[in-house]
């Protein structure tokens, strides 16, 4: 009862379009609603506008202000009287010089933009990565699930055949008893393959960011990638955002000098005022000044050495780790480039058993009907046989694997 309600699950499933998902539905889905990748879009769009905001230094500042004022005087002889005193004025102020820290403020303003988005293309990456591997494993248990059915049939015509020998008197009890058994371990598997394939739809109703836990169905693969020539592996490693990433920490650890610098140098500013006043309305009484200031901290109290000293270390840390980022990268698509290879290589040998497995199952089942073969033997080839089958499931299961772990070792995201 439990095998039909499950074959009746899958059914269902399978015929409802909406419940059925390929590798394309999935990554379009990912990028539109996956938290993560919104929230390295919303980094984006906060520090563009925190560039724009840099800019301001090098424009004007303008002010208007009014007031308004009472005043009450007396003397001897004059008495005493209340007057107003209106004002109206402009004023405008423009840094010349600030020791370039203005120019820095902006550079840094730029970089953190290049960071942020070297670590929204390193979190695309890594998603694609757990998609990929949230998808093969859900594939891979639907089809564990169907051959562990297809299995538990199989074992149950072994059953039937061995007991029709057994009560012709051709076969010990021992031999009936084994086939039972085979028979209850494929109907264990049957129970969890079914576990598991609920744990491998919540795995990726997680990361298409589904509240409800759908019971998704997936079809299909990734596009095969193209056959892979000797890449450029140093090329290849500059570009990848954990080497971008280091690259623009980098670039902030220079800017980071530059504003310490700036610390050296005076700063300029020149400003200007127009303004009326005076007691009747409009006030007449017209006033100006303009003029230069000029201010520079000549003893900060040694901070400015320190800050530059502290900027010149945090910028040799981020050269170094610039190289180990490269390194590590390098090694890391000379590692997936491997795996791949070796993955592919793998599944062609666990092909290649398992044709050799599904014929000689075919013969061994006639010859032991015939009884030209014993059940020790046939039993061991009928092993055998599920056992290719299984292991053509893994190795087409980690050719998907290690194409998403190549993927990933480029750079590649989602949406790419």
């Amino acid at each position: 009862m439990q095998m039909l309600a499950l074959g009746f699950l899958l059914i269902t499933l399978a015929a409802d379009a909406t419940a059925t998902l390929t590798w394309e539905d999935c990554l379009r889905e990912t990028a539109a609603n996956n938290p993560e990748l919104a929230a390295a879009r919303e980094r984006l769009d906060s520090l563009r506008d925190r560039e724009l905001a840099a800019r301001s230094p090098f424009l004007p500042q303008l002010s208007a202000d009014a007031g308004l004022s009472r005043r009450n005087a007396s003397s001897a002889g004059a008495g005493s009287g209340t007057t107003n005193d209106l004002s109206l004025g402009l004023s405008a102020r423009q840094n010349l010089f600030a020791g370039w820290e203005d120019r820095a403020a902006l550079e840094r303003s730029r970089v953190e933009y290049a960071l942020a988005e070297a670590e929204r293309d390193d979190t695309s990456s890594r998603l694609r990565l757990e998609l990929a591997t949230a998808f093969a494993r859900l594939r891979y248990a639907q089809d564990a699930l169907r051959l562990a059915e297809s299995v538990l049939l199989r074992r149950r015509e072994n059953v039937r055949l061995v007991e029709l020998r057994f009560e012709a008197g051709r076969e010990n009890k021992g031999s009936l008893l084994r086939s039972r058994a085979a028979e209850s371990q494929a109907r264990l598997d049957v129970s969890q393959g079914a576990r598991d394939l609920h744990v491998r739809q919540r795995e990726l109703a997680r990361i298409l960011a589904r509240g409800e836990a759908a019971p998704l169905i997936v079809s299909g693969d990734p596009p095969p990638l193209a056959e892979i020539a000797e890449p450029d592996v140093r090329a290849i490693a500059d570009q990848v955002p954990s080497t971008r990433r280091a690259r623009a920490s980098l670039q902030a650890a220079g800017t980071a000098l530059e504003s310490a610098r700036s610390q050296l140098y005076p700063n300029l500013d020149a400003f200007g005022s127009v303004s009326r006043g005076g007691d009747p309305w409009p006030p007449d009484s017209n006033r100006w000044s303009a003029g230069l200031s000029v201010s520079y901290p000549f003893f900060p109290g040694g901070r400015t050495a320190y800050d530059i000293g502290s900027a010149r270390a945090e910028q040799r840390r981020a050269e170094a780790l610039v190289r180990d980022a490269r390194e590590r990268a390098a090694v890391d698509i000379e590692e997936a480039l491997a795996g791949r290879r070796n993955a592919v290589e793998r599944s062609e040998v666990q092909r290649e058993f398992l044709e050799a497995a599904r014929l000689r199952a075919e013969i061994a089942r006639s010859q032991y009907t015939s009884g030209l073969l014993s059940f020790q033997d046939w039993d061991l080839i009928e092993n055998d046989l599920i056992s290719s089958e299984k292991g053509w499931l893994v190795a087409r299961t980690d050719v998907r694997l290690a194409e998403a772990a190549w993927l990933k070792a480029l750079g590649k995201g989602i949406g790419e």
